[in-house]
């Protein structure tokens, strides 16, 4: 029989199909359950406000005998279960930022410093705890309570994805969308991803260097991710100790499951790094205005994180992942807004 996994997050339809394939029995407890993932899970369980959810996943995780997968927004859930992957006690030393990035002074790392607020320079205003680029805005003089003030480097938003085993190894370095005005999103808001980062191969050397100095000042395991933003040197932002929303771009690029690495990771095995097969893209597209689902498109290759039919979607929801692959980072755009165009239309939007 195959072993059974849990996997607890905000989002997980991407680690739920990654571990389906991998061969796994897949459970979820999650926020937002969409069409697609019903199709990797043996059941999905849906987070509710105020309710005990460590309780939730322990008494899950026992009765099932499955081990325990914590994935966005719940990295730090303090469970008495089996985790695979980086132990949540370690976790909670990388999300808040501020500690983070103590941490990443003391070791030389470059990251955009923290500001008081009376300097003369631009600067942006983010939450401490937080991620997806959600409620970042440029500083306007004031600071509500558990935000930082951090100056504001203007550059390429990116990414290195890598395994934690006996060595950590890097698996990819990827772009990271930002504010995708063709996906209708804007600032700073998470947008999706396009791997290999388009840039020369010293750069992407210098950004897997980094990358596994920063990861190797704390204790994690499996899948990892560094953000960084890329100007006249490449600057850390932050570590994500679980799965990444680059996970589809990443498999598409390489050819390869990342939740089998991700394991391989955990009980310490040795990790190849892989080489890049194409460009891939996993954009996410946000609604522009109230929107109704007309049409259930589960099933179609090029979508993922598929809304179910006749649900509604408010404006600046988001709404779709649009999937593609190609010969080069302008390809796999100019295929995403096509799609785009596809699924409204097939919504009659």
């Amino acid at each position: 029989m195959p072993e059974k996994v849990l996997i607890v997050g905000n989002n997980v339809r991407n680690v739920a199909e990654s571990a389906k394939k991998a061969g796994y029995e897949v459970y979820a407890i999650t926020k937002f359950i969409d069409s697609d993932l019903l199709i990797y899970c043996e059941r999905v369980y849906k987070i509710e406000e105020d309710e005990k959810l460590n309780r939730k996943v322990e008494e899950i995780s026992e009765v099932l005998n499955a081990k325990v997968v914590l994935s966005s927004g719940y990295e730090c859930l303090d469970v008495k279960a089996e985790i695979l992957g980086s132990d949540p006690r370690e976790c909670k030393k990388v999300i808040d930022k501020l500690k983070f990035y103590k941490k990443l002074e003391k070791a030389g790392i470059p990251y955009p410093e923290i500001l008081s607020g009376n300097e003369e320079t631009r600067a942006i205003l983010k939450p401490r705890i937080g991620g997806g680029g959600e409620e970042i805005k440029f500083y306007n003089g004031e600071k509500p309570k558990d935000y930082i003030i951090q100056r504001y480097v203007e550059g390429t938003p990116c990414s290195v994805s890598l395994i934690v085993s006996r060595e950590i190894v890097p698996i990819s370095c990827n772009l990271i969308l930002a504010g995708w005005s063709d996906m209708n999103a804007y600032g700073f808001r998470y947008s999706g991803n396009i791997t290999p980062l388009n840039v020369k191969i010293d750069v992407r050397n210098e950004l897997e260097r980094i990358a596994v100095e920063t990861v190797e000042l704390f204790d994690l395991q499996g899948s990892v991710g560094v953000d960084f933003i890329l100007a006249d040197k490449p600057y850390v932002l932050e570590i994500n100790p679980r799965f990444q929303g680059s996970l589809d771009s990443v498999e598409w690029s390489c050819d390869i499951n990342l939740f089998k690495l991700h394991v391989k990771g955990c009980k310490g095995k040795k990790i190849e790094k892989p080489k890049y097969k194409r460009f891939a893209i996993r954009s996410i597209l946000f609604a522009d205005k109230k929107i109704r689902i007309r049409r259930e498109l589960t099933g179609t290759p090029f979508f993922a994180d598929i809304p179910m039919k006749n649900v509604v979607y408010e404006k600046n929801d988001p709404l779709v992942s649009i999937l593609a692959s190609g010969d080069s980072e302008k390809d796999v755009m100019r295929k995403a807004v096509k799609r785009k165009k596809v699924f409204l239309a097939l919504q009659n939007v």
